[in-house]
């Protein structure tokens, strides 16, 4: 444990035996900007009038929300497919624009965006997840309870070559419900389970998750009965928390003095 903790805080740790991990923001990055990658594709698909990185931001991110909030879990309850959500949202994000194209146009615009987001050229690891994950392997069970694409997971944590660090994969879009919901950490302590040796039993706080939204990751895991990290990327200007808009459970002990307590800047000090 880093010498910043308290001697508290390192007990507290010592019981660990599974760590959760939220994804993006905590492990991965985008390669790019996401909306400089939108314009880009614009261009190359030579949108007539293609818009720029700028015009894109304010409609991506009322589509997103827009989409999320109606077809919750990329689509999972209305049995969409996740590129179908996707889709919808980019559509939308570009009628929000002022930008209206034909069907051909769009999906040639389309298919390179959902091109580059299945790419190495997508995404990129945080700098202290390398190293975090090497120092961590060996001690604990390691784990991904994420709100990010099922695609992400499944694609680009393999190409990144980071899939072999983990027992167990939990998206919102297989369970249906996003952090913090509590059913989604249910799911992640039901597969952290599974994989214990025969005979032993896993307690709540003997898991740990990490992850850069307090809402979604430290508030709902702590509301869950986990033991939480609040990964603060605030001073990483490549790192946004698109989904600003969740609301954090209240927990037993909330108070800004506990989240500051249990709050890291970098995967460097666990």
């Amino acid at each position: 444990a880093a010498s910043v903790r308290t001697s508290e805080i390192v007990e507290e740790m010592s019981k660990i035996k599974v760590i959760s991990l939220d994804v993006t923001g905590t492990l991965l990055i985008h390669k790019y900007p996401i909306m400089e990658t939108y314009a880009d594709c614009a261009r190359w698909a030579k949108l007539p009038n293609p818009p720029s990185s700028e015009e894109l931001k304010k409609p991506f991110k009322e589509a997103y929300f827009k989409h999320l909030t109606e077809f919750p879990c990329f689509g999972h309850d209305e049995l969409m497919s996740s590129r179908d959500w996707w889709i919808r949202t980019v559509k939308t994000a570009l009628e929000l624009s002022g930008r209206h194209y034909s069907d051909a146009e769009f999906h040639r615009f389309f298919r390179r965006v959902y091109q580059h987001y299945g790419s190495l050229e997508g995404y990129e690891r945080l700098a202290d997840a390398d190293m975090f994950l090497e120092n961590v392997k060996s001690k604990y069970m390691l784990g991904i309870t994420t709100n990010t694409p099922v695609r992400t997971v499944e694609t680009v944590l393999p190409m990144l070559g980071l899939h072999n660090y983990f027992k167990w994969f939990v998206c919102s879009r297989d369970v249906g419900v996003e952090k913090p919901g509590k059913r989604i950490f249910d799911e992640a302590f039901e597969q952290a389970q599974f994989w214990m040796p025969q005979g032993e039993t896993l307690k709540r706080d003997e898991v740990l998750h990490i992850g850069d939204s307090l809402a979604a990751d430290f508030c709902g895991a702590k509301a869950s009965g986990f033991q939480a990290l609040f990964l603060d990327r605030s001073s990483n200007p490549r790192v946004t928390v698109y989904q600003d808009w969740l609301r954090a459970p209240h927990y037993d002990g909330k108070s800004e003095e506990d989240i500051a307590k249990y709050s890291i800047s970098s995967l460097f000090q666990v």
